[in-house]
């Protein structure tokens, strides 16, 4: 009986172990990719500056298209597609590469009204509203480490999110539209 002890107290000391050391490697390079992308910017890495005590949020990275009057262009995005997610949002994050910023799906795709807040965002970002189409209704911008809630004067269905001023860099406009790749919506 004593050799089961002993190897349950084994067990039981290396599942701590391996629990204490927590994830390896910078946790802006984890999650995967879903398609339509083939893979994650190496330009992730070192972005996300978690405090000691947050936990982890990974967040997979894919690929959407913004149609524009000048035609369109692909945009990279780290992928809130779940409760954990879309509340963790751009927390924590230094910034982002060109041309990437982060879309924000919800299980049921439905009108909302709900507000976007930047605690814990050490940058800026614009945020744009988006209708059950994709077409952008308007865009608010949020100040780092602000609490104050925005909400569009319209429902929406989506949001995207990118760095303060991109949005205008990019020549993307009210009007425009971000097609959302089914894989995005099914997962």
């Amino acid at each position: 009986m004593t050799w089961r002890l002993t190897f349950a107290a084994l067990i039981g000391i290396a599942a701590l172990a391996v629990l204490a050391c927590g994830p390896s490697g910078d946790p802006a390079t984890r999650g995967g990719v879903i398609a339509p992308a083939v893979e994650r910017p190496d330009e992730l890495a070192g972005r996300l500056e978690l405090p000691a005590l947050v936990g982890e949020v990974v967040f997979p990275w894919s690929e959407i298209v913004v149609r524009r009057q000048s035609g369109e262009i692909t945009v990279g995005v780290l992928v809130a597609n779940t409760s954990d997610r879309r509340s963790r949002g751009m927390m924590y994050w230094s910034g982002l590469p060109p041309n990437s910023g982060m879309i924000f799906i919800w299980e049921q795709t439905r009108a909302r009204s709900g507000g976007f807040w930047n605690q814990n965002v050490p940058i800026d970002l614009s945020v744009a509203w988006l209708g059950r189409d994709g077409e952008i209704l308007e865009f608010s911008t949020l100040l780092a480490e602000d609490e104050t809630v925005k909400r569009p004067q319209q429902e929406y269905f989506f949001v995207l999110e990118m760095p303060r001023g991109r949005f205008e860099e990019m020549g993307i406009a009210v009007g425009d539209r971000v097609l959302i790749p089914e894989t995005l919506l099914s997962n």
